[in-house]
C-alpha cells in the first residue's frame, strides 16, 4: 500500500480580486460544501447527506457519500465513497473517508497579519490499498493528485467567491 502525504495553500484574496471574502463569507462557503461537494468540486459529481449533527458541544458530523467522476475518485470501479465531516469553526473541516484517507480543508490568517490575508490550505493523506511504492502506478497517482490538490483548493475559492456575488453566502 501506498499513502501520498501533500498539500496545497493559496491566497483567498488577491490583489484586484472582488469582493474581498471574510472569514465568516469563507468559513459558510466551507460549510456548504461539506453538503453540496459537487459545487465546489467539479470531479465529484453528485453528494448525498445521509446525517447532519450537531452535539450537545456544538461539533458538527455530516455523513454523506459522494460519487466521482469515472476513474477520478479513491475508487477504480467509481463507486460512491463514503465520508465523515467533521467541523471545526471557523478555520476547519476534516473529510474522513472508508478506506482511511484524510482530507482537510483550512483557513488561516497570512503572514501581514490584515484580515483581508487569508490562505486556504488543503492537506491531503490519499492510501491506496495494492499499489506498490515506487510503482509506475504510484508515481501516476501522485501526479494525478498534485494537480487535484491545486484544482481542488482554486475551485473551492472561486466558487465561494461567486456565492456571495450572488448574495447566496
Amino acid at each position: 500500500m501506498v499513502t501520498f502525504n501533500l498539500s496545497y495553500s493559496a491566497p483567498i484574496n488577491r490583489p484586484g480580486q472582488s469582493p474581498v471574502l471574510t472569514v465568516p463569507q469563507v468559513w459558510a462557503g466551507l460549510q456548504r460544501k461539506v453538503r453540496n461537494a459537487s459545487e465546489f468540486v467539479p470531479l465529484i459529481v453528485s453528494c448525498e447527506v445521509e446525517s447532519d449533527e450537531t452535539s450537545a458541544s456544538g461539533e458538527v458530523t455530516v455523513n454523506r457519500v459522494v460519487k466521482f467522476k469515472p476513474g477520478k475518485g479513491p475508487k477504480a470501479d467509481g463507486a460512491p465513497v463514503r465520508e465523515q465531516c467533521n467541523e471545526y469553526p471557523p478555520c476547519r473541516v476534516d473529510f474522513l473517508q472508508e478506506n482511511g484517507s484524510k482530507i482537510t480543508n483550512c483557513v488561516s490568517q497570512g503572514a501581514s497579519g490584515e484580515e483581508a490575508d487569508l490562505v486556504m490550505t488543503y492537506i491531503f493523506e490519499w492510501r491506496h490499498p495494492g499499489v506498490e511504492e515506487g510503482s509506475d502506478k504510484a508515481r501516476e497517482l501522485l501526479e494525478g493528485h498534485r494537480e487535484t490538490a491545486k484544482m481542488a483548493v482554486e475551485s473551492s475559492i472561486e466558487t465561494i467567491r461567486r456565492l456571495v456575488k450572488e448574495g447566496k453566502i
